[in-house]
């Protein structure tokens, strides 16, 4: 009991031990389990005299009397320390596939787990202790689950921490402290909004679209078959491409049908882009188009948006079919090159180089399963039909 006290004071200032009496019961069993796990594992206690680990305690001739199976358990709970995972497959009431979130090269495991598989989503973050168990892997009863929000920070944190101390002989045990820190802290503070930045250019994200009236269609198609960086047609849109510093081609700007006939959409991921793109194409196609209005919506906001179902259509309100349509275009435009772009998921690499090795292959399916698993709650809250990314699955010749 002193000893949970201790651990308890130690990661918690006052002001937040109050804050986790006023959590939820189900939170607070939660949160004494997992000290309960780090304590048996890696936590001290005062024993015939002096400060002793209590891992060592329970495994000694002063400790508890213990069975050969209790015994493997207790001296495993000693020698594993936490971890960070990628959840990349999950078979509801039975098993998990998880990926070392911070070795990239390390081969997946397939982790027994009943209770904890039933609402977890591939794609998430998640920071356990795994014990071996016959011969499979199960979870020690400690978990760690982080948010799409709190994620990226944890990971920061670990690496950073590994890259200063990881040559030290208590770096895992610091470790496992950063992510039991951070995961109740989630509990007691606001989540951060994501910064979302474009990986290639390294500016910060949005969704800018120019809206403009076509004059007229033929002296539009005209100008842009003439530019060779230009590819598409008016049904289908065009996108002019760039060709990048790491032997890639993407888009700087989609070139889209509107919504009424006469009408063009010009979509951008950045300012800059969006600001150069204006320039560059009222030079091109002058005269046959006129520009409209200007929309941004910034990376923030439309995270906050797609949180928010669709109500009930009136006036100029997005019905659920138009959404699910844009929505579909929208995905499509930005995995147009997801194969053949470097992932900093895949340590960098791009999904059809990924692929490659099981480890790879198994990152890039499991991103695959995360963006379906982000669609398909999306598209529940916001009243419309799901996106399919089978196009992705079939770029690569992957089967689920």
């Amino acid at each position: 009991m002193n000893a949970f006290k201790n651990l308890y004071q130690e990661l918690l200032s006052e002001e937040e031990q109050f804050m986790v009496t006023e959590l939820d019961e189900d939170t607070i069993e939660c949160i004494q389990i997992n000290l309960t796990d780090w304590l048996l594992a890696e936590g001290d206690i005062h024993a015939r005299g002096g400060l002793r680990r209590i891992n060592d305690y329970l495994l000694s001739p002063a400790g508890p009397r213990l069975n050969a199976a209790q015994r493997d358990w207790i001296q495993q709970l000693g020698q594993r320390p936490i971890r960070l995972y990628d959840v990349t497959d999950v078979v509801q009431g039975q098993q998990m596939t998880l990926c070392d979130a911070i070795d990239k090269e390390a081969e997946p495991m397939v982790v027994l787990e009943h209770s904890g598989t039933r609402d977890l989503k591939p794609g998430a973050l998640l920071g356990c202790r795994l014990l071996r168990s016959g011969d499979h892997f199960e979870m020690s009863g400690s978990a760690y689950l982080f948010s799409l929000l709190t994620g990226p920070r944890v990971l920061s944190l670990v690496r950073e921490h590994q890259a200063a101390f990881g040559h030290k002989l208590d770096a895992p045990r610091s470790v496992g402290l950063i992510i039991l820190l951070e995961w109740l802290q989630q509990f007691l503070k606001p989540a951060p909004m994501p910064n979302l930045i474009d990986h290639y250019s390294g500016e910060p994200m949005k969704m800018i679209t120019d809206h403009y009236r076509v004059n007229d269609e033929a002296a539009l198609a005209q100008a842009l078959d003439t530019q060779t960086d230009v590819e598409g047609d008016r049904q289908e849109g065009w996108s002019r491409l760039m060709d990048c510093t790491d032997a890639q081609v993407r888009a700087s700007v989609h070139i889209n049908p509107g919504k009424a006939k006469n009408q063009l959409e010009l979509f951008y991921r950045t300012q800059r882009y969006a600001d150069e793109g204006k320039r560059w194409f009222e030079a091109l196609v002058g005269a046959s188009v006129t520009f409209i209005k200007r929309d941004v919506l910034e990376t923030k906001d439309a995270i906050k948006y797609s949180k928010q179902p669709i109500a009930p259509v009136s006036g100029a309100q997005i019905d659920a079919a138009t959404m699910a349509q844009l929505m579909s275009e929208a995905i499509r435009r930005t995995y147009a090159n997801w194969a053949d772009e470097p992932i900093p998921a895949l340590n960098h690499k791009t999904p059809r180089q990924a692929i490659q090795t099981s480890a790879g292959l198994e990152r890039v399916k499991g991103l695959l399963r995360s963006y379906e698993a982000s669609e398909a709650s999306q598209a529940k809250q916001q009243g419309r039909a799901e996106t399919s990314y089978d196009f992705l699955w079939q770029s690569l010749g992957l089967t689920r």
